[in-house]
């Protein structure tokens, strides 16, 4: 079965507050990875990576369902390479390390489910915003092939050996509550509102200073593989920059200004 060439599998909304959302476009498919969506998604990452950082990205799947993984009606094959059975997953994978490596915050919206590789997709954002009856899996067994896109990796760092090697093994289906508890989501919404809090998240976050925000998220990335002495070193250097720059003291003034404000409605009230 072929694929299609001129289908838009990744829909990119590029917002004027500098929050950026890209579509997963498969609905019908229930948002299942192709070939074709992984080469558009690298292409809007080719555009991230060389524009000013934006305030937010936001992963989103089509008609409120995250992705079922790889689809399983399409072949993963691609060339006569030494892995060529792979080269679908071999894709993904740098679109994983990539969506890891930019230096702006992501946030996952999961309603509906994320499985197999859209789960590791998922995961490989700085966030999850899951709706409450959304569905989570690994059912990778299931269909003779091994944990894909750092399932493994990922629900190891975040849960120990013994849970992840229990999901993994039994390929059950997560609740998006057994999920929270776990400390997989970073915040449990309401059906259909996963979309609106990660886009009120991002008109707020870092009060506009964009350039804090961005070097955060590089601490982040640092600190899960670096020690405390590194993380210390490159705060001085960041901490450096911000305040050379102009962000800190417009925020010190927008503070004073708030301050202010408060105290002056305080006093109104106290007359």
């Amino acid at each position: 079965m072929a694929e299609p060439t001129d289908a838009r599998e990744i829909l990119v909304d590029e917002r004027e507050d500098g929050v950026v959302v890209l579509t997963l476009n498969r609905p019908r498919a229930k948002n299942t990875v192709s070939f074709s969506m992984w080469e558009q998604f690298a292409a809007a990452l080719d555009h991230l990576e060389n524009a000013t950082p934006a305030r937010l990205l936001i992963l989103h799947g089509a008609e409120n369902y995250f992705g079922n993984g790889g689809d399983v009606k399409l072949p993963p094959a691609r060339g006569e390479g030494a892995l060529a059975l792979a080269a679908r997953l071999e894709m993904g994978q740098r679109i994983i390390r990539r969506v890891r490596a930019l230096p702006v915050p992501s946030v996952a919206v999961v309603e509906g489910g994320a499985y197999g590789i859209s789960w590791s997709l998922a995961m490989a954002c700085d966030m999850i915003f899951a709706a409450d009856d959304a569905k989570f899996g690994a059912p990778f067994l299931e269909f003779g092939l091994v944990p894909d896109g750092g399932a493994a990796w990922f629900l190891t760092q975040r849960l120990g050996r013994t849970r992840a090697s229990e999901i993994i093994f039994s390929g059950r289906t997560l609740s998006a509550s057994e999920a929270d508890a776990l400390g997989l989501i970073s915040r449990l919404v309401r059906p259909g509102t996963a979309l609106d809090e990660a886009l009120a998240l991002g008109a707020t976050i870092g009060d506009g200073n964009r350039h804090a925000v961005e070097l955060a998220k590089r601490l982040i990335d640092l600190a899960e593989n670096a020690d405390l002495a590194a993380t210390h070193a490159l705060e001085l250097v960041y901490c450096h920059s911000c305040q050379a720059g102009e962000e800190v003291p417009r925020a010190r003034e927008r503070f004073k200004a708030r301050a202010a404000a408060r105290a002056a409605a305080k006093a109104a009230g106290e007359v």
